[in-house]
């Protein structure tokens, strides 16, 4: 998870894994740089940290894969004390469909209450300019959408 406060410019990484690995991040705060990172082995005693150090003055947090951790994320009750998800950044793939894949986001969409925002809607939270509508590179059709609930 990348969680980024937006007054300070301050980005903090946790890292969700089930293996022993070794990890550097560079984080870079306002010109000078940290040599730190998060490790957490699941989201709930990640989640815990986020609420004990940033949880009041975080922006966005972003939750980027496996499957697994979308699961257990996209389950978390909206809460206005907890950290939990209330949109969902997607990339949609169009075609071709990949039937050999055998891991996917989980379908939330058929969950219900998820309503899927307009592309002036995304810009304006992300802060950036994001491609509108169909798009195609190496002859895969995706497009960028967000969903909120």
């Amino acid at each position: 998870m990348i969680s980024r406060n937006k007054d300070l410019d301050l980005f903090v990484c946790y890292v969700f894994t089930r293996h022993a690995i070794t990890l550097t991040v560079k984080i870079e705060r306002r010109g000078t740089s940290d040599e730190s990172v998060v490790l957490k082995n699941n989201l709930k005693s990640g989640l815990s940290v986020l609420s004990e150090r940033h949880h009041s003055n975080l922006n966005h947090g972003f939750i980027i894969g496996g499957a697994t951790l979308y699961t257990e994320s996209l389950a978390l009750p909206l809460s206005a004390t907890e950290p939990g998800v209330d949109r969902v950044l997607l990339t949609r793939i169009l075609s071709p469909n990949f039937d050999d894949c055998d891991v996917f986001m989980p379908d939330f969409i058929k969950e219900g209450g998820w309503a899927k925002s307009t592309h002036a809607e995304l810009q304006e939270w992300v802060g950036f300019e994001v491609a509108e509508g169909e798009q195609e590179e190496n002859g895969v059709k995706y497009e960028f959408q967000m969903w909120v609930r």
